[in-house]
């Protein structure tokens, strides 16, 4: 499937898009399925058929009116930016970014903290010179055909198996010691200035990786920093990306709430048809991650409806360095 995306864009948000690559086959992977890979498939599977547990809203404020939605803030023409931890976690926000970007003609931005380096590779030649090397290359491409800019971290990235996972507060500690995740991010606030920013959620994280759930604290840790200093930036808007499925909600292991708002993912985004038909197709670059983006595409019913949570960083503070109680997933 080929595509050329276009959109109308401001004088002073103006980038030109890639069009769509060739669409590659699935391949097998070079190493036999792991903890993580099971863990996230099954959370896809488990979303398969899942009903919405509220319809679409505006988030309210303390006095009860309703504020402005997420598409129509988008309409108002706010420089978006994203901040996550792995190159492919942006198949969770990417729906709406690509909604941004192409519909609106905002200026977009990925903030990715890790090259993914502990994951898996799921290609027949390998991965060379190393993963890192390779999933950064697709990340790339990525982002040049959400026409984002990239800010790509080389944090440290926990090695597969899950349950060798560190906890969280230890990863972050490994990230200290390599520079500061929170200057980093707040510095690139700063120079980008966004009006708009998603991250996961900092409990939870979607999955329960501790690096989203730090993706998420440094994310707006960082939006306090950067509201400081001698080139200070306000973000209007900060949200989490919620999984708030019933399957998840029942077994205990949703994000927590509430749910402020929703977005619709088949709204339209010019040139690709609905956002989220853009999402799927922009998976298929993560090709190191072939059977994970394969859930993706399949058990797109789960990614039709985007749960947000509205939050306000300089009254809802989650310390990065604060302990965890165990590492792993959860």
């Amino acid at each position: 499937m080929t595509a050329c995306w276009s959109w109308s864009a401001r004088a002073d948000r103006s980038r030109s898009p890639s069009s769509c690559l060739s669409a590659s086959g699935l391949v097998p992977c070079s190493r036999p399925a792991c903890g993580y890979d099971m863990m996230r498939r099954d959370f896809l599977k488990a979303l398969v058929g899942a009903g919405i547990l509220a319809c679409g809203h505006a988030p309210r404020r303390k006095d009860k009116t309703t504020a402005m939605s997420v598409d129509a803030f988008l309409a108002s023409g706010p420089r978006t930016m994203w901040v996550a931890a792995h190159p492919d976690d942006e198949c969770f926000s990417g729906t709406l970014l690509a909604r941004s970007r192409f519909y609106y003609g905002n200026a977009l931005c990925m903030v990715v903290l890790t090259h993914g380096e502990g994951g898996e590779c799921c290609l027949e030649e390998g991965c060379k010179p190393d993963l890192a090397t390779v999933r950064g290359q697709e990340m790339a491409k990525v982002a040049e055909r959400y026409g984002a800019e990239l800010i790509h971290e080389h944090f440290f990235n926990a090695p597969l198996p899950v349950e060798t996972f560190p906890r969280r507060h230890e990863i972050y500690a490994r990230w200290v010691q390599q520079k500061d995740p929170v200057d980093t991010v707040a510095q690139a606030i700063r120079r980008f200035k966004p009006d708009l920013l998603l991250t996961f959620s900092p409990v939870v994280g979607a999955t329960g990786h501790p690096e989203h759930q730090l993706a998420s604290r440094v994310a707006t840790a960082a939006v306090r920093a950067a509201a400081e200093g001698a080139e200070p930036h306000r973000v209007a808007r900060t949200y989490y990306v919620l999984n708030r499925y019933w399957p998840y909600v029942l077994a205990g292991k949703a994000d927590p709430g509430p749910v402020t708002e929703q977005f619709d993912a088949t709204l339209p985004c010019p040139g690709a048809g609905r956002c989220l038909d853009f999402m799927l197709e922009a998976t298929r670059l993560h090709r190191t991650q072939a059977r994970d983006m394969a859930a993706v595409r399949r058990f797109y019913g789960a990614f039709l409806t985007m749960n947000l949570r509205l939050t306000d960083p300089f009254r809802e503070v989650y310390p990065p360095d604060e302990p965890a109680a165990h590492g792993g997933m959860g």
